[in-house]
């Protein structure tokens, strides 16, 4: 787990013109937003300004009053939990179509988590009060929030088995995987998407255990310079993902 130094309190972001049709595409992206109709996002999101954010900005911190949840239509969020000890667990590392912390306006109106700002983003703002007021009108919204936290949960239970049941190695292959458009490319080159230290705290792992995964899956092939990835086969790489085995699967050449 990695060490907080004690995150302060960024401004808050500066505010930009309202949504487009790409922000609203962006947002239905979200189970929370996916059953709605463009008019029917627009309408609910209609009081919200879309604000940006720069690299490092504290949202809310744990324990702030849950006055409005956010929508990031651009850039990427930071979600760990702060412990007694000093140590932070980063529990969500999120991008375009994410939303955060709704859930926190139904379970005590308090944020369970620190919210960063870590590459610099555009989020929008929903306030609590009147997202409540709308759940009470519109039963497809309801349904949203219910999908959404299903697939929180559901997320959350793949990530404890992975934890439980994968070596290092083997997570950070799954995690390059799912940066790649698919499972049957050659040569793939993509970028990853934060450090590399947040990546390690999201996977559950110390940056030396990160480090020593990498040197492990060169093994297969994988390159790594700076932020960019060369992946010589993404279907060797899944299968070393989900079996821990060097060789193709089976068929495979």
């Amino acid at each position: 787990m990695a060490r907080a130094w004690g995150l302060a309190r960024q401004r808050r972001g500066s505010e930009m013109s309202g949504i487009d049709e790409h922000d609203l595409e962006v947002m239905r992206r979200s189970p929370l937003f996916s059953r709605l109709s463009a008019d029917q996002a627009r309408t609910l999101v209609s009081p919200s300004t879309p604000r940006a954010y720069a690299k490092g900005t504290v949202l809310f911190q744990q324990g702030d009053a849950a006055d409005c949840f956010y929508v990031v239509l651009d850039g990427v969020v930071k979600i760990a939990r702060h412990l007694p000890d000093g140590d932070e667990v980063v529990i969500g590392v999120v991008g375009p179509g994410a939303t955060v912390a709704e859930v926190a306006m139904f379970i005590g109106g308090r944020y369970p988590a620190t919210a960063e700002i870590v590459a610099d983003a555009r989020l929008l703002p929903v306030r609590s009060s009147h997202f409540r007021a709308a759940l009470r009108d519109n039963a497809d919204l309801a349904m949203g929030l219910l999908a959404a936290t299903a697939q929180r949960v559901h997320a959350l239970v793949q990530e404890l088995e992975h934890i439980k049941s994968q070596t290092s190695a083997q997570r950070v292959a799954d995690f390059l995987v799912g940066l790649c458009p698919g499972l049957q490319g050659t040569d793939v080159e993509i970028e990853l998407p934060y450090e590399k230290g947040l990546i390690a705290a999201r996977l559950g792992m110390t940056p030396e255990s990160f480090s020593r995964a990498l040197r492990r899956l060169r093994q297969l092939g994988v390159r790594i310079r700076r932020d960019h990835v060369f992946i010589p086969s993404v279907e060797l790489l899944n299968h070393f993902a989900m079996s821990g085995e060097d060789g193709g699967p089976p068929g495979g050449t």
